[in-house]
């Protein structure tokens, strides 16, 4: 398959299960209609027009009711504080809970409709271009709402430059660079920490999909390119294509021989958890799964490249590396 409909499907896979686990959590269901009215934020650069990577030029003249395609961009909103202002976020907007179980879910970033979005009444839409399909996107354009769309982020710095994009085109750049700022610092200090290592465990970042009917191994070109380096490790994924998604066979993970093997929460419990993963062909033969060294992280936390970015690595940095602890 090519990498980008590999991409494409792995995509799908993901949204797909992201709303079978939501509606199976009645407390993470949300509402289907449109929120209430919400007060319109102080947003001093208003208005602002962004160009997107689609080529579309956008005037943003009102914030007072957002819609946000993915979970990363709803935390983003949430962290610069206009958590009041969000009217729809998509079902991988899980964080945090207690928030964004009470908006209104609109889908999911990679299986659109147009209806959910436009039943907000929102004054803007903020995504990426991840969101598909592109037919939905110009339907809510054609409705007279305005959609930014925001290139693909990778690596770790992308979590400053999206807050900086987001509070630009939120019409709050003081605010965006006051957190990106933050975020940034964070991640520095983990890298200034793992920058000396000479022991680096190897590592994959390993995406089980639904079933286990696909594994995925995620590298360079996509939300992991960097992470292994970041926290001190190398990364045995072997080379994959532009979109950086690799559906791995058992012999090749074997081959790289990792000694940790990263993965998401969700998939993980499709398969039936950590034994069921453990005995996966390829997993089974690495040191990773001999020795059961597997880190489970939320999914929105370790795909997100969101706010929380820095607490991930230090994360993974001192469960690698115990001794850079205090």
């Amino acid at each position: 398959m090519a990498d980008g409909r590999l991409a494409r499907f792995a995509a799908a896979l993901l949204a797909l299960s992201l709303l079978v686990g939501a509606c199976g959590d009645d407390g993470d269901s949300g509402g289907t209609g449109p929120a209430v009215t919400t007060p319109t934020v102080d947003a001093p650069g208003l208005p602002f027009t962004y160009t997107g990577p689609d080529g579309v030029e956008t005037t943003v003249t009102d914030v007072s009711r957002i819609v946000t395609l993915s979970g990363e961009f709803s935390e983003i909103v949430y962290e610069l504080g206009l958590a009041d202002n969000l009217v729809g976020v998509d079902l991988s907007s899980v964080y945090p809970r207690d928030v964004m179980r009470t908006k209104a879910k609109i889908g999911v970033e990679r299986v659109l409709l147009p209806e959910p979005i436009i039943a907000t009444e929102p004054t803007v839409v903020l995504g990426d271009v991840d969101a598909f399909p592109p037919e939905v996107i110009d339907q809510v354009r054609g409705a007279g709402i305005p959609v930014i769309i925001l290139p693909r982020y990778e690596g770790v710095d992308a979590p400053g430059a999206k807050i900086r994009a987001v509070g630009e085109v939120l019409g709050i750049p003081e605010r965006g660079e006051e957190l990106a700022a933050r975020v940034d610092a964070e991640i520095a200090e983990v890298l200034a920490l793992t920058s000396g290592l000479e022991d680096r465990p190897r590592l994959v970042v390993l995406y089980a999909t639904s079933g286990a009917q696909t594994l995925l191994l995620l590298g360079e070109n996509t939300v992991a390119e960097g992470l292994a380096d970041a926290v001190g490790a190398i990364d045995v994924a072997p080379p994959a294509g532009e979109d950086g998604m690799l559906a791995l066979t058992p012999e090749a993970l074997a081959a790289g021989q990792p000694d940790v093997i990263i993965t998401a929460e969700r998939g993980l419990n499709s398969i039936g958890g950590i034994e069921a993963f453990l005995e996966l062909p390829g997993v089974a033969q690495t040191p990773a799964g001999i020795n059961q060294r597997i880190l489970v992280f939320e999914d929105l936390y370790l795909l997100g490249l969101g706010p929380r970015t820095g607490a991930l690595l230090r994360e993974i940095a001192l469960e690698l590396h115990p001794d850079l602890g205090p």
